[in-house]
């Protein structure tokens, strides 16, 4: 069975927490001016929306949750459910699950969390993803470059599932996977392993960009 298919028949729905377009990428802030980080944020933002938009044919089982006004009012021009975070922001897990909560109530039978800072997602990795939690999996996660934090995380809406991103949560999130009893596959496509955070990876990206001979500045 194709992934889009899958989807379609499993209730998939995406969740993409974002801090903000201004906020975002903090620790880019010796190498990018505010400016830049804006502009580098928006942009990300604007081409994961569309590659989800082109794997499931709309948005319309995408959620974007931010603190950041001009971030909600972006993702909802470009299709997505806009879902505002209460303030003061009390952080990325809370905003996953808020997200969550909403998916769940408008029948989502499958949760994908999918930050936006993977410069290099394709619809071929997330086929991939989906493909990785079918059959006897339950969920699917893929971890960072290092293997150890998660760069996107496939699973069933569960009650009181606590989200756990952020430093060494590849570890936390597996063990509340077991302590569900689901059997959960990693997927370690490229296309998920780089996510931009630190100097280091923009970094890589634009020495990946220069050997395909290509351009790319953010």
């Amino acid at each position: 069975m194709r992934a889009e298919a899958l989807c379609r028949r499993c209730g998939l729905w995406v969740i993409v927490p974002v801090r903000g377009l201004s906020r975002g990428k903090s620790r880019l802030g010796g190498v990018l001016d505010p400016i830049e980080r804006m502009r580098l944020n928006r942009r990300l933002l604007l081409r994961t929306l569309q590659v989800i938009a082109r794997w499931q044919r709309s948005l319309r089982c995408c959620i974007v949750v931010s603190p950041c006004a001009r971030t909600l009012a972006l993702a909802a021009a470009q299709g997505a459910i806009a879902l505002a975070e209460p303030r003061p922001a009390r952080g990325l897990n809370a905003a996953v699950a808020r997200g969550a909560r909403l998916a769940v109530g408008r029948g989502a039978r499958r949760l994908l969390v999918l930050p936006s800072d993977l410069p290099r997602l394709g619809a071929g990795a997330l086929d991939a993803l989906v493909m990785a939690a079918a059959g006897q999996a339950r969920a699917a996660i893929a971890p960072d470059a290092a293997g150890t934090g998660t760069n996107a995380l496939l699973l069933p809406p569960q009650p009181r599932f606590e989200f756990s991103f952020g430093p060494a949560s590849w570890v936390r999130h597996a063990a509340a996977a077991r302590a569900r009893g689901w059997v959960m596959t990693v997927c370690a496509r490229p296309e998920l392993t780089l996510d931009l955070d630190t100097p280091e990876d923009l970094a890589a990206l634009r020495a990946t960009r220069r050997a395909r001979v290509q351009t790319w500045t953010p």
